[in-house]
């Protein structure tokens, strides 16, 4: 672990690098926020649905579902979840699905009663949902890379350390290792995951518009058709970037996956052109 700690103290992380990283950070909020306005100014959309929508991402992907996964995979059976990218697969679409696609349904059902007059509030809910996820996997990973940067180049990683080597050895040689990546990493990999926000926000806003469509009109179908869509995205990405180690490969596959749910869901909406048009 010293060896490895030694080794960043000489080394740096290169400026496109950091360029990349600021943009990732800015460009995750950014998006967001500039869909909100458009939806805004454009369709008279209520802010109010993009606030809910980001709410309900927060309580029911990163804090409900993510307390079932610290059960579920710290008991017995977290071991054959993990050890199978099947099973791994499975699990993990089928609980994205359930979690944020009945929190969608809830957050309009409970929240969004006053705004039901205007089907392109749904377009705003979605932005509010996918942005939300964006700056919190994105944009806060981001600003934390850049962090670590700046203490590399600053040779200021020794309360870093300090907090490393408390950590079981090879716990604390993975954090140490990840530090290395990030400064032998390509400038170009630190955009990937901003390119992989543009898809999955317009799956949340297409999403966003089946579920309300299961509100307004009492129609179940539409959020078990949801539920479905999620499922099978999460699920073959997992898949798909088990057996792929080309990244632009499985983003690819996320773009195209998304196209085409989109166009079904453009589809199965068609009759509320209000709904779908962007």
């Amino acid at each position: 672990m010293e060896e490895l700690y030694n080794q960043l103290q000489t080394v740096t992380v290169p400026t496109a690098t950091i360029v990349c990283i600021m943009i990732s950070a800015l460009l995750s909020v950014a998006i967001p926020v500039l869909l909100a306005l458009y939806f805004k100014k454009k369709y008279d959309c209520n802010l109010k649905c993009f606030l809910v929508g980001a709410l309900v991402w927060i309580i029911f992907a990163r804090v409900l579902e993510g307390l079932l996964h610290s059960i579920i995979l710290k008991s017995p059976l977290g071991a054959t979840i993990n050890g199978n990218v099947w099973i791994y697969a499975l699990y993990g679409g089928i609980m994205a699905g359930l979690f944020e696609e009945i929190g969608r349904f809830v957050g309009m059902t409970i929240f969004l009663k006053d705004c039901m007059d205007n089907d392109r509030n749904s377009l705003m809910y979605g932005a509010g949902h996918g942005g939300i996820e964006a700056v919190i996997l994105l944009g806060f990973t981001m600003v934390s890379n850049l962090m670590l940067s700046f203490q590399i180049n600053n040779r200021a990683l020794a309360p870093t350390y300090e907090v490393v080597k408390n950590l079981p050895e090879e716990q604390g040689m993975q954090v140490l290792g990840s530090l290395l990546e990030l400064v032998n990493a390509e400038p170009y990999v630190l955009l990937v995951g901003l390119i992989e926000r543009i898809p999955a926000i317009a799956f949340h806003i297409a999403l966003s518009v089946l579920v309300w469509k299961a509100v307004k009109e009492s129609k179940v179908i539409y959020l078990i058709l949801a539920i479905l869509f999620h499922f099978i995205m999460d699920a073959l990405t997992i898949i798909v970037a088990s057996r792929f180690s080309n990244i632009f490969m499985v983003e690819g596959f996320i773009y195209a996956m998304s196209a085409v749910v989109i166009c079904v869901i453009v589809l199965l909406t068609k009759r509320k052109k209000e709904v779908t048009t962007i």
